[in-house]
């Protein structure tokens, strides 16, 4: 098999169609045909099924995708590394919204105090969409909470990052010590459910029997800051975040007696994906910096 052969498989996955990823290639159909066909005979498996006029990948397609998307990734990264050895690099990071507050805008600004040459991109999204960027080889890593749900991916433990219970200064739990089942009894303010802090909370109610289905449910973290200020309900921040809305008295604190919430902050990549120099640097600096403020 060679790179041309999963160049084309790449094309027709993402088109679903022989026609149109020879027209993206700019090859024949019978082109495009025959390298699918001699990729199946190759490995003796069925990558597509025809539905509806279109081509639909099978279980044994996708997990082939994955590795000819890497293997095609490397292959520009190599180029990239050699064709311009001394600047043009890019290194694509993801967020988890709490990652995205407490962390990563200070260590991104010292990385790229330290390595200018390197142009760094930042995603901040939810757990489960950054775990799908990685998969599909849209970022070269991850800083995030929470479960992962992929085996394709490696996870390395970085900080325990402590949240607090808060609400409107005008709440009837402003300053109130409470409990856990007396905490999922008020409105909750949070993020998608599948948000890794959100997987967290879930967690702990589940083992004290517990369940809550959140009032609010929002991708925006100043959204739920602001519910949480016109008094509609609580929500759970990280410290350094909570701190800040509680020293300015935009927010006060509920303090929950039998359970302290933490989060694993962890960077993740994909377990195929060469770890570029770039990517090597971003990983010792977040692991000095963890252990720093651990």
């Amino acid at each position: 098999m060679t790179l041309r052969h999963f160049r084309i498989f790449i094309a027709v996955a993402e088109n679903e169609s022989i026609t149109q990823a020879a027209q993206q290639l700019a090859v024949s159909q019978p082109t495009v045909s025959v390298a699918i066909r001699e990729l199946e005979e190759h490995y003796g498996v069925r990558f597509f099924e025809r539905m509806n006029q279109r081509l639909k990948i099978t279980a044994d397609g996708l997990a082939l995708l994955t590795y000819a998307q890497h293997l095609v990734q490397l292959l520009e990264e190599i180029d990239q590394s050699f064709r311009q050895p001394q600047g043009g690099t890019t290194l694509r990071i993801g967020g988890s919204v709490n990652a995205g507050v407490s962390l990563l805008p200070r260590w991104v600004r010292l990385f790229q105090d330290h390595h200018p040459e390197i142009e760094v991109q930042v995603q901040i999204h939810t757990t489960e969409f950054l775990e799908r960027q990685l998969l599909d080889n849209e970022l070269d890593l991850v800083v995030a909470g929470g479960p992962v749900h992929s085996a394709f991916l490696l996870t390395q433990p970085l900080i325990r990052e402590k949240q607090e219970v808060v609400c409107g200064c005008g709440y009837p739990l402003a300053h109130q010590e409470i409990t856990l089942r007396q905490l999922a009894a008020h409105p909750l303010l949070f993020r998608q459910r599948r948000s890794g802090a959100f997987e967290v909370l879930q967690s702990a109610l589940a083992q004290a029997g517990l369940s809550v289905q959140p009032r609010w449910e929002s991708s925006s973290l100043e959204a739920l800051l602001e519910a949480a200020r016109q008094n509609l309900g609580v929500t759970i921040l990280p410290q350094p975040l909570a701190r800040r809305e509680i020293e300015a008295r935009r927010l006060a604190p509920v303090i929950v007696s039998d359970f302290r919430f933490e989060n694993s902050l962890s960077l993740l990549w994909h377990k195929q994906k060469y770890k570029t120099p770039a990517m090597l640097k971003f990983i010792r600096l977040a692991e000095t910096l963890a252990q720093d403020e651990g």
